[in-house]
């Protein structure tokens, strides 16, 4: 099982969750907490009848372990966060509206520390409280969905759906907000925030090697040297340390 098959069931699933909810449409919906909890639980049921759970045990008490930090310092209580690992070789990890995130096994085993997969969760976290999978998919679900219906959901063919997997990029600032939140995030948990710039370089140095497993990661959450700047920028803000200097023209 592929990020992109997953991918492929997480759009369809969500476009079908929001008719279900009345919320179809309508152009720029915004759920409130209670539907995005429970968007995420139905969401989670259906990407663990498809998908194995990485039972390994120092996998899991990994994540748990790091999800339940930052949740401590930087949960809402509306929300119902979860923290799993997929097995999954991907070197990625994805999150739902209200709280489930899931880390792939493929993302533990490329990290190098526990702070570096801490950054990557923190990201996630990020990305689920500012709301941003509310805010940007609720607008492209329903061309989601009809390309999806188009190819009945189980394309043979990634060709087919190439649009409907742009869709899952978030946007440029987007990314950056919930680098922000993450690097705040780990610093109050205790964590060293300088992890998610070190998986950073981590996954550009795997993708100048040609790493398929990278492919993924890159497609839904693109990474520049700009960013990884903004990045450093912040650490330096929260930490109070000098910041780098900034890539000459770089985007």
């Amino acid at each position: 099982m592929s990020y992109d098959r997953l991918a492929v069931r997480l759009i369809l699933w969500m476009a079908l969750a929001l008719m279900g909810l009345g919320l179809g449409c309508r152009r720029a919906v915004v759920w409130n907490a209670k539907q995005e909890v429970e968007i995420g639980k139905q969401g989670s049921a259906e990407i663990e009848k498809e998908y194995k759970l990485d039972k390994n045990p120092a996998r899991v008490r990994l994540v748990d372990g790091i999800g339940s930090r930052l949740v401590k310092v930087a949960g809402k209580k509306e929300y119902a966060y979860t923290f799993k690992v997929l097995d999954l070789d991907d070197i990625n990890a994805v999150s739902l509206p209200g709280g489930p995130i899931y880390v792939f096994r493929g993302l533990i085993e490329a990290a190098s520390d526990e702070d570096e997969v801490s950054g990557v969760v923190g990201h996630e976290l990020g990305h689920i409280n500012a709301r941003h999978i509310n805010k940007q998919q609720t607008k492209r679900l329903a061309i989601n969905l009809a390309v999806l219906i188009g190819t009945k959901g189980r394309p043979s063919d990634l060709t087919d759906i190439g649009s409907a997997l742009l869709m899952l990029q978030y946007s440029r600032d987007d990314e950056y907000e919930a680098d922000r939140l993450g690097i705040e995030y780990n610093y109050k948990a205790g964590y060293d925030p300088h992890g998610i710039v070190r998986f950073f370089e981590r996954l550009q140095k795997l993708e100048k090697g040609g790493d398929k497993g990278i492919l993924a990661n890159l497609r839904s959450h693109p990474l520049t040297e700009n960013r990884i700047w903004r990045a450093q920028e912040h650490i330096a803000k929260v930490t109070g340390t000098p910041a780098p200097p900034k890539p000459g023209g770089k985007k």
